[in-house]
């Protein structure tokens, strides 16, 4: 800590959530908005996004999280404000389609040396999931 009186924080978070029901709605239209919105929500929380994507179904999120926010918050944040952007701009409210997500999310502590090898997974997502190697530990 290099700073006296101020406070040093490097929390990073791994988080995955599944669409309701595992329904698999996003496409590359779907998957650009949700991660624009991430971007968006992550600049008025003080978060970094690290990396984002998934495959149809389920959404992977490496960030860094300020010290002042819950990750049960964070999720809420982010699964909200992403599902509603989609279906009232992105989709405009198309009756066949629509993207809610399942309750709940999974999230992990990330160590600093670590950030790396999670955010290329996250980064891999659609190859691990197409050639079956996905690794256990990261996902729900």
């Amino acid at each position: 800590m290099a700073k006296r009186g101020g406070t040093y924080s490097r929390i990073f978070l791994h988080y995955v959530w599944t669409t309701k029901n595992r329904v698999a709605i996003m496409d590359e239209e779907i998957k650009r908005a949700v991660i624009g919105v991430f971007a968006a929500k992550a600049k008025e929380l003080n978060l970094e996004i690290i990396e984002a994507n998934g495959p149809e179904d389920h959404m992977h999120v490496l960030l860094k999280s300020p010290p002042t926010l819950a990750a049960s918050d964070i999720a809420k944040e982010l699964k909200g404000s992403s599902s509603h952007f989609v279906n009232h701009v992105t989709l405009q409210g198309d009756p066949v389609r629509s993207l809610y997500w399942q309750d709940g999310f999974g999230v992990i502590s990330v160590g600093p040396s670590a950030v790396k090898s999670v955010g290329e997974y996250i980064r891999r997502q659609v190859e691990h999931h197409r050639d079956h190697s996905v690794n256990e530990d990261y996902e729900i």
